[in-house]
């Protein structure tokens, strides 16, 4: 069993990915102190998937390290 809880799936890079194929974010509560963090391309793990929840109802550490990330992907 792994610490990682939340899941982002970023749907970007649209041309350089196959049908299903998404770039996603798996990570802890406080993903950047405990190190509980991966990144993966593929198939999201559907099956692990929960509910939804908006950017806002993330904890702290989440949204820095998603937007970090994000910034990163985008070369921003």
């Amino acid at each position: 069993m792994t610490a990682e809880r939340h899941t982002a799936v970023f749907t970007g890079f649209l041309s350089l990915k196959k049908p299903g194929e998404y770039t996603y974010l798996r990570m802890g509560d406080d993903p950047l102190t405990s190190g509980h963090h991966a990144i993966g391309c593929g198939s999201p793990p559907y099956g692990e998937l929960g509910r939804g929840i908006s950017f806002s109802d993330l904890p702290e550490g989440c949204k820095g390290l998603l937007l970090d990330t994000y910034r990163k992907m985008w070369d921003l």
